[in-house]
């Protein structure tokens, strides 16, 4: 259940933050979600939240568009349409798990030197 709060928190957390803010907010929204929502699997549920987040976009953006923007930008790069999605959204996905990975560790408690 946990899991689940975390995940929903990151996904509408970066949802609204990237409305004001750059691409790079989901760090901002993963790294929150890290720290105030604390599972035990903190990768997993950035990961989730960003890589839904950018792919609703991404199909969003191509079926809402007059020229199917992902074709275009394919051909540019000169690789599949389904790859260049999924390249995406991991990419995505990395950061917001990465993200909130490095909140997780910040709310760790810190040991205590014993060799003074």
């Amino acid at each position: 259940m946990r899991l689940l709060q975390q995940i929903l928190f990151i996904f509408f957390a970066a949802l609204l933050l990237e409305f004001f803010l750059p691409w790079w907010s989901i760090a901002i929204a993963g790294f929150c979600g890290g720290i105030f929502l604390h599972s035990g699997k903190n990768f997993l549920s950035g990961f989730i939240a960003i890589s839904a987040l950018w792919l609703g976009y991404i199909l969003w953006i191509n079926s809402e568009s007059l020229a199917p923007l992902a074709d275009i930008v394919a051909a540019v790069f000169n690789v599949n349409k389904t790859i260049l999605i999924s390249l995406t959204t991991l990419i995505g996905g990395l950061g917001g798990g990465l993200a909130a990975l490095t909140g997780s560790y910040l709310r760790q408690p810190k040991k205590k030197n014993l060799y003074y």
